[in-house]
């Protein structure tokens, strides 16, 4: 009787199913894993149990509940620093977006100096939000501002500025407007190139003129880009405290504070940290819509 091989009746030997460097890759990704650990999700995860309880300071008194998040969002104080956010969003790309694009389709349409002219005005976008606020800060001083100076030579009083309550939202949206504008203007100028000329000989030999080239061979093209990156600078503003902390201070009497700003605000001068707290959740709920929305336009999931 022949022997059977030893192999035969050795157990088998389940294969890995990880995929060959596995623990390698692992191992260089690990540390950036937990970094992310550690400067998002664990400050999320604390910010999340602090709006459930009633704190003074940083220790914890007692557990509410949502009685937090009823308190904060039914309050008068909430639903204006609610109007200023949507008015400063909206507002802002409502100026940027349209600047932006004007921006980029006069760039195109420039035979020389067109790289001149792109970098001057790609300069407000290089600068730190604390220098464009002390810059306009500076220009829109109603005592001896450029803009007060001008106003006064024309016959026309300055007013208060960013001092007036009814001003000065507008102008720190408008500010924020011509600090970021640059931004769209480039997404712009990059989706523009990638419009096939071919399309433009054809609508010039069908007889159509600006219009035509504006609604059927620009606007397709643009459209997708113009959506995502309003997502993108919308994420950007609802989180910006910089520049309307040195423009206004979130005043005058609280017109210019947004959600962001509040929280900013709330967490050096409340010994309750609880309502700031709600509204950073907001706030987060806010922009995981925006960032949900974003990856949805530019395509970057799949289903």
């Amino acid at each position: 009787m022949n022997a059977i091989p030893s192999a035969a009746i050795a157990p088998a030997v389940q294969a890995d199913p990880r995929p060959p460097g596995f623990w390698t890759r692992f191992a260089w990704f690990a540390p950036a894993v937990v970094v992310l650990l550690a400067v998002t999700l664990y400050p999320t995860a604390v910010v999340l149990w602090l709006s459930v309880h009633r704190t003074r300071l940083y220790e914890v008194v007692e557990g509410v509940g949502l009685a937090n998040y009823v308190s904060v969002i039914t309050s008068p104080a909430f639903l204006e620093l609610s109007l200023n956010s949507l008015l400063y969003v909206f507002g802002a790309l409502a100026v940027v977006l349209p600047l932006g694009l004007a921006s980029a389709l006069a760039l195109q349409n420039i035979a020389r100096g067109a790289a001149y002219v792109r970098t001057l005005l790609l300069l407000p976008w290089t600068l730190s939000m604390g220098v464009v606020g002390c810059f306009w800060l500076w220009l829109l001083n109603p005592s001896y501002g450029p803009m007060s100076y001008l106003m006064r030579s024309l016959g026309m009083e300055p007013g208060l500025m960013l001092g007036d309550p009814s001003l000065a939202l507008v102008l720190v949206i408008l500010v924020t407007a011509w600090w970021s504008f640059p931004y769209v203007m480039v997404m712009m100028s990059a989706s523009l190139q990638s419009i096939p000329a071919e399309l433009y000989e054809a609508i010039d030999i069908d007889g159509g003129g600006l219009r035509a080239r504006l609604r059927h061979a620009v606007w397709p093209h643009i459209a997708p880009t113009l959506g995502s990156t309003a997502l993108a600078l919308g994420i950007l503003y609802l989180t910006l405290i910089t520049l309307i902390l040195v423009l206004t201070g979130g005043g005058p009497l609280g017109s210019t504070a947004t959600w962001s700003f509040e929280v900013f605000s709330s967490a050096f001068r409340s010994v309750d940290l609880s309502p700031s707290s709600v509204i950073s959740v907001v706030v987060l709920v806010v922009n995981l819509f925006l960032g949900y929305l974003y990856t949805r336009l530019t395509g970057r999931v799949s289903g």
